[in-house]
């Protein structure tokens, strides 16, 4: 072969080398990003499927009035009728009965306005109980992509080219640069 000919191969040669070492570490810095997309799609799947969980539970707070009417007039039974004297008479029996029958009307009233009062707030307090759990659930799920988004960053950084790889290519190019130039 001539030393001319030879020459443009040593250079062509060692361009390729040196391209190579390059490419490598570019092939290795997209290996390294997808799979830091991979992890954070995981954990936006986590996020996503924590979310649903916690919004159909938040669908089950609805607090109905019904049911703390119920608990204010089941309150309202325990209490005691006006009562008298054993010795008391048929119209005194007939009053006591008429105020016990009023005041648990006025009760059944006053446990209505509680109710709907209250049944709202019961409701808020529920659903507040459960966006902080969500909140508790979603935080290491964060945290771990966080992490994984950190360590993807450093990972990146770190991958660089060969060097013995890079200097053996341009050594061939510029022996084949030099014999060229005499050929």
């Amino acid at each position: 072969m001539p030393l001319p000919v030879a020459a443009g191969a040593a250079m062509v040669g060692g361009n390729l080398i040196s391209g190579l070492a390059g490419n490598s570490a570019v092939r290795r810095k997209n290996n390294l990003l997808t799979q830091g997309i991979r992890e954070q799609s995981r954990a936006g799947m986590d996020a996503t499927s924590t979310m649903g969980d916690f919004i159909s539970q938040l669908r089950n707070t609805a607090s109905s009035a019904g049911v703390e009417r119920g608990a204010f007039a089941s309150t309202l039974r325990g209490a005691p009728a006006v009562g008298g004297p054993m010795t008391a008479g048929a119209q005194f029996r007939t009053d006591a009965a008429g105020a016990t029958g009023g005041a648990q009307a006025y009760g059944a009233k006053l446990a209505d306005l509680f109710a709907r009062i209250r049944a709202p707030q019961m409701q808020r307090q529920r659903e507040s109980e459960v966006l902080m759990r969500m909140g508790d659930a979603l935080r290491p799920i964060q945290a771990r992509a966080s992490d994984e988004a950190f360590l993807t960053q450093l990972r990146t950084g770190m991958v660089q080219p060969n060097p013995w790889q890079q200097i053996a290519g341009q050594g061939i190019a510029n022996v084949g640069s030099y014999y060229g130039g005499k050929g």
